[in-house]
Parts: C-alpha cells; structure tokens; sequence
C-alpha cells in the first residue's frame, strides 16, 4: 500500500505546474497604508495576521488597493487571485462597467470554475483597479487564458474529487460501523474526519458551492474557524481512545485533553459568544493551540508506541504525514507562493491516506478486541482443573444439538461418566493426586474424541460425553472403550497406585427431549452401574413399555 501511495506522489510531482510568467507587467500600490497600520501587521507561518503586502512584491498582494498592468496578447484574459482565504476583492477594469466583488462565500462566483480561486474575466489588456480587504495571507495574483485557466481548473477538481470521496466514503462506512457496534471510537472517527473534510472544502471555498453546506457562507471566517477547531479537539478525543493513551500514558493524555479539549473548546465558546464583539483574537489564539496541541499529541504517541501501544503506531504513521503536508502548505502559502502540484493536490490525498490508514487500524483493533473476548469466553467456558468444557459449557453444547438434531435428522447420544470411589481417593492420597486423578480420566477419555464430540465436567468427579451422531448401540461400543482405559490406564497416577475405574450410563435422545432429561436418564443408567458394582456401561431404559436396562458388564464387550 506504502508503494501505491507513494506512486500518486510521484505523479503528482510529474504534472505540469503551468506558467510561471504569471502575466503581469507590474504592480502599482495606490493607497499607501500608514506605517502605524503595516506594524505587526506582516504575515507569518502561524499566524494569521492582516497582510498589507508592498509594491515591490510582484504578484503577491495584500490589503489596500492596488493597479494591476496585465502583458499584452493574453487570450480572453482572466484575473486570478489564487487561494484567497477570507480575503475580499474588488475589481475595475477600464471597461466603465461596475465594479465587481467576489470572496470565496459569495454565492455569484463564475460557475464553470472550482472555488481555488477568484475568477474575473478581462474585457482587454487595460490596467485593472483591485482592492482587498479582509486578507490574512498573501494572494498571488495572475493572468490566465480562459482556455488555459480552465484545463488546468479541471485537473484540479478530477484530482481533488476522488479524494474526497474516499475520505467521505470511509468516513461514513465507519458511521454505519458505530451504529451497529456503539463503540464511541467509530463515531470519533468519523466525526474528525469528516470535520478535517469539512475544514478543508471551507478554507478552499468549495463547500459553499455544495448543495446542503452553502448555508454556512454566511457565517465567514467564522465558520472556518469554528470548523478547524471542532477537527482538533474531535481529533484529540480520538487519538486518547484509539491509541489508548490514557492507559499507556496518563499524564500526558491529561495535558493532551487539557490544552486540546478544554483550551480549544474555551476558545470556541468565546467565538460563538456575542462578547467579545471582536474575534479578530481568535486565529492567533487558536494557532498556538494547535500548535501546542500537535506538541503534545506527538510526544504522547510517540512515548506510547515505545510502551508497546501498537494503534499509537498506527496514528504515527496516518497522522504525521499530513501534519508535514499542512505545515509546508502553510510556509508556501505565507510567502504568497504558488505550491508545486504534489504539494497543492498531495494534501487531499494525504487526508485520504490518513482515513484509510485509521481505518485499518480500526480493523485491526476489532480483530484485537475478538481474540480478546474469545479468550475471555474460552477462559469462562473452561473447567480450570482439567480444562474441559464447565457445566454451562456443555449444558449449552448439548442444547445446540438436540436442537439441531431433528434438522439434520442426526442421532444423539450422551455418556454419563462418574468416577468410582473417588472420594477414597483423596481421603487416602491427598487432593493433589486426587486431581491428577481427574486430569488423566479427561486426557483417556479425550482419545474416543470423534469430529463434534464434546466433553465436559459436571462438577466433582461427574463427567458427560456428547457424542453427536452416533447411535445408542455405538455409544455402548464407545463407553466400553472408556471404561477399559480408564480402568488399564489410570490404575497409577503419578506413580501412585490409585486404581481409578468409572461407571458410565449412556442414553439416546429421543423426541422432545431437553438437556435436563436427556441427563437425567443417562444419570439414572449411571446409578445402576455403580449399584452393580461399578467399572462398566449400562444404558437407559428402552423407551417401550416393559423394557429394562442394558448392561455391560466389567470387561465385557459390548456388540
């Protein structure tokens, strides 16, 4: 997967970054901005900060307003201002029409285009008057060819849109995940992802064109904002309990949930509160988070892997390449540069790399917690002594196939084994040789094992032997086997000579037989062997009137 991954970068590094000419003769300021206005007031890789931009920065701008001189001969000729962010901008050519306006949550931007970019067609190769407002990065300005702009628009949205939907996809598929399992790491993660998605179409405008989300244009920067900061802290409450860092490491998953839950969400509700009227504080308030965020989330995981978390690797491996990609994105950006195209289109596919990542970590982490209940219920299901079925085990395993049974029209039978003069046993050698007594009757017995058979220990020295398919004159055949095993085999234990014989009754099921009578009647051919002195099979009383009991006799063979 590693080597497919690494492929689309490599394409994406291979695509044509198209014209470096930008097709502009220069850049005129013409509103100066007061020097009390341009202090501090320089963009930086955190912060968000407004950008005045210079007159000696060719193609790069920021707020005020400026003339724009386009090369002559540029085909139908568009003005681009490439990731304008929450920047505001107006345009005057010299056509004497009326100015026009454009952000990215305006609803009337040029449909034919993506939003990664505003869009103004050119009547001619006249200077343009542009003023901006509201910008927090450099916008680098271009020409393009509508012919050209457009091709390359295209190639844009056939590769941002796949990774869209795989993230969307799996994103939801594990929503469906968590609403039949109710683990609440399933609905972290889809919750994260699809605010990271959500955040992403925001920034880029995108999600204003869509159906449903266009609502949220009229929310601004805000709603970025508020956006960007739900994915942190949904992201945090994921990595705590998908990497189990409060177990692995408790005192840094409490500063994680500290500053990236508690600090994030103080921050939010300040922003969604009527005081302070001003939110121009919160970008920069929430970038040091985020910073400091990443700081911590790192070290955590990366103390937790070292402790033996196995999912906080999983998380190294997912989440760090798109924090790389973001902070690159982020310097590129800062300096009004154009990103090259594995930089640009890389980001989306990282985020998609990032869920499908995650999501095989959720698999694995589901294959992780079946192993463990398996060995949980094996463990409940387990006689700790001989390590046979418990009582409810076999009860249950009896149940299972008496009602199978008349479906598969296969016969049942049951061996009811009771060890003789067990209690001898211990009185005269100890409990110690006692239970090896009862660990080697289980290993002679275990040896008559067919396909489906199960055997299970009742309690004491009682034992019972399910033998499914198997008819009662078979089951005859089988408990006289035992019997002699038991009685040539467990004559000594542990060099101790015990003398250990049983006596066994068998019984068949019949119509509208339960677990509890099936028993019943196996034990009651039990008591008869033991009262006819023991060390052989007896079975059940035939069900017509009359009939008696069966027996084999100590040694006898059984035909």
């Amino acid at each position: 997967m590693t080597q497919r991954w690494g492929s689309l970068l490599l394409l994406l590094a291979l695509l044509p970054v198209g014209a470096r000419g930008e097709n502009i003769a220069r850049i005129d300021r013409l509103q100066p901005v007061a020097l009390e206005q341009q202090a501090g007031q320089r963009a930086g890789l955190f912060s968000e900060r407004r950008f005045e931009g210079d007159a000696g920065g060719m193609r790069v701008i920021g707020n005020g307003t400026w003339r724009v001189h386009p090369t002559p001969g540029v085909s139908q000729p568009l003005l681009v201002f490439y990731h304008p962010y929450t920047a505001r901008v107006t345009v005057k050519d010299g056509s004497g029409a009326a100015p026009r306006r454009q952000d990215i949550f305006s609803a009337g931007l040029e449909p034919q285009y993506s939003r990664r970019a505003l869009v103004f067609p050119l009547t001619g190769d006249g200077p343009v008057d542009v003023k901006v407002e509201g910008a927090r990065y450099p916008l680098r300005v271009a020409v393009e060819s509508a012919p050209a702009y457009a091709a390359a628009d295209l190639w844009h949205v056939r590769l941002v849109l796949p990774a869209i939907g795989m993230v969307l996809g799996v994103s939801l598929a594990v929503l469906l995940f968590w609403a039949m399992l109710r683990d609440r790491v399933y609905l972290l993660y889809a919750g994260a992802m699809l605010f990271q998605l959500l955040y992403a179409l925001c920034s880029y405008g995108e999600a204003y064109a869509w159906p449903g989300l266009s609502v949220l244009a009229r929310f601004g920067a805000q709603g970025i904002w508020l956006s960007g900061s739900l994915a942190t802290i949904l992201l945090v409450l994921l990595w705590l309990d998908y990497a189990g860092l409060r177990q692995a490491t408790p005192r840094l998953a409490l500063a994680m949930r500290a500053v990236g839950v508690y600090g994030c969400g103080a921050t939010l509700v300040l922003l969604l509160s009527p005081w302070p009227a001003d939110k121009a504080w919160f970008p920069d308030i929430a970038n040091a988070l985020f910073l400091l965020t990443n700081a911590i989330t790192l070290a955590t995981l990366v103390v937790a892997w070292f402790r033996g978390q196995r999912h906080a690797a999983y998380v190294l491996i997912a989440w760090v390449p798109l924090l790389v990609f973001t902070m690159m994105r982020a310097f590129r950006f800062s300096g009004g540069e154009r990103p090259e195209p594995w930089l640009e289109y890389g980001l989306p596919w990282v985020l998609a790399f990032t869920a499908v990542v995650l999501a095989l970590g959720l698999a694995d982490r589901m294959l992780t917690f079946r192993r463990e209940r398996d060995r949980a219920k094996a463990h409940a299901e387990r006689d700790g002594l001989t390590g046979m079925l418990n009582r409810a085990a076999i009860e249950h395993r009896l149940d299972w196939a008496l009602i199978e049974r008349p479906r598969e029209h296969i016969p049942v039978s049951l061996l009811f084994i009771d060890l003789d003069h067990f209690k001898q046993v211990n009185d005269r050698h100890g409990h110690a040789i006692g239970d090896a007594c009862l660990r080697a009757v289980t290993r002679v017995v275990s040896q008559q094992f067919q396909y489906g058979d199960q055997l299970g220990r009742l309690g004491g020295e009682e034992f019972v032997l399910v033998l499914s398919g198997v008819e009662l004159h078979t089951a005859m055949r089988i408990g006289e086997e035992v019997c002699a095993r038991i009685r040539h085999d467990c004559a000594q234990v542990e060099g101790v000579a015990v003398g250990v014989t049983a006596s066994i009754g068998a019984a068949q099921a019949r119509d509208g037989d339960t677990v509890a009578s099936l028993i019943a009647r196996a034990d009651q051919a039990m008591y008869v062997a033991k009262r006819a002195g023991g060390d052989r099979i007896v079975a059940e009383e035939a069900p017509c009137e009359g009939a008696g009991l069966t027996e084999a006799p100590a040694g006898a063979s059984v035909e």
